[in-house]
């Protein structure tokens, strides 16, 4: 029997097993959208303020950020302006019909919202992957003789990523491969697992399988690859604190790519006699949703020049609005007894 629901009003209940799961579910759920929406609005904040400002930030604070002229930089901002989305748009959808213990809208708008809640998902994931094969390019190419990369290039990847994530999402929106729709043994809004790819008896491949062995699969294997050639390339270097640094981040995204995202990779698989799958799908995706909050820790708090950003944006925006923010050097100035000051303004 079809998972798709023909009968809208009747059929579109949650099974049991999702149903008791609604409290931790809405709690994962509230807690990686506002952490998630928090921390991407600062990090996008911050991105625009430095490549908008950089005179201004010059002028106030005497800094200069070179990374800005860095085409990485457009694919870290559009990394955060993909897990921001995810958070505002893709989150509120698996939010309501966990709240309501069915899908309370209608089914066009079930079958558009996975859809675009799934392209939304394969671009993170690739900008992901990209950033991993960028930096390992730039390693193996060296710095340019200019000093600069070309911005172009970046972005057309970024114009590659959503043509790329629109065409695979929409295979099942099309129903090449499957089709989307209300999914009655997941409860949820998703790519319909009871449905095949061809009326091949001998293929019997899951649609979401397939899709996402592309949307998933690929971009793992991008990471891996690249950041298993940047690892090599900076073990062959002087071990200096900076190396290490650098050393260490390739195994934070690397290890984070492969335990956030590869389960729900593995879920699509799983055959339908196994009786528990919804509930094994509920505990996967909530594990899965923390990595558009990991992403932030990763790339922007491991990454000093960005904390730096971070806080002249945020002392900045206070001085405009009357506050002053004091750091370390406001307080070696500050600290000067008042009648030293005075004696030097005498004279």
């Amino acid at each position: 029997m079809s998972g798709f629901i023909t009968n809208w009003t009747e059929f579109c209940c949650q099974p049991l097993s999702v149903r008791n799961t609604r409290a931790v579910m809405l709690s994962v759920i509230g807690i990686v959208g506002i952490i998630g929406t928090v921390c991407n609005i600062i990090t996008i904040s911050t991105f625009l303020y430095l490549y908008f400002f950089p005179q201004r930030i010059r002028k106030q604070f005497g800094q200069e950020f070179a990374m800005i002229k860095d085409p990485v930089f457009f694919l870290i901002l559009h990394l955060s302006f993909c897990d921001l989305l995810y958070c505002i748009i893709g989150l509120p959808s698996y939010w309501s019909v966990y709240y309501y213990g069915y899908y309370p809208y209608s089914e066009a708008m079930c079958k558009y919202s996975a859809f675009f809640r799934n392209t939304l998902a394969y671009a993170d994931f690739n900008t992901l992957s990209l950033i991993s094969a960028y930096f390992a390019w730039r390693r193996g190419r060296g710095r340019p003789r200019n000093g600069r990369y070309g911005r172009w290039p970046v972005l057309g990847i970024i114009l590659w990523i959503w043509i790329f994530s629109f065409c695979l999402t929409s295979i099942p929106l099309f129903e090449v491969c499957g089709k989307i729709g209300y999914d009655a043994v997941h409860g949820k809004c998703h790519i319909i697992e009871c449905e095949k790819c061809s009326e091949d008896s001998s293929f019997l491949f899951p649609p979401g399988g397939v899709i996402l062995a592309i949307g998933v699969g690929l971009p793992f294997i991008t990471v891996l690859v690249s950041y298993g050639l940047v690892y090599r390339t900076l073990s062959l270097e002087t071990t200096d604190a900076e190396t290490w640094s650098q050393r260490r981040s390739v195994m934070i995204l690397t290890s984070c790519y492969f335990i956030f995202l590869l389960p729900i990779g593995i879920i699509e698989w799983l055959p339908g006699s196994v009786t528990s799958r919804a509930f094994i799908s509920v505990v996967v995706y909530c594990w899965y949703w923390f990595v558009y909050v990991v992403n932030f820790f990763i790339y922007i708090i491991f990454w000093r020049r960005i904390r730096k950003g971070i806080a002249l944006m945020v002392k900045d925006v206070l001085g405009i609005a009357g506050w002053k923010m004091k750091t370390k050097s406001d307080s070696a100035v500050h600290s000067v007894p008042w009648w030293i000051e005075l004696r030097r303004a005498e004279h």
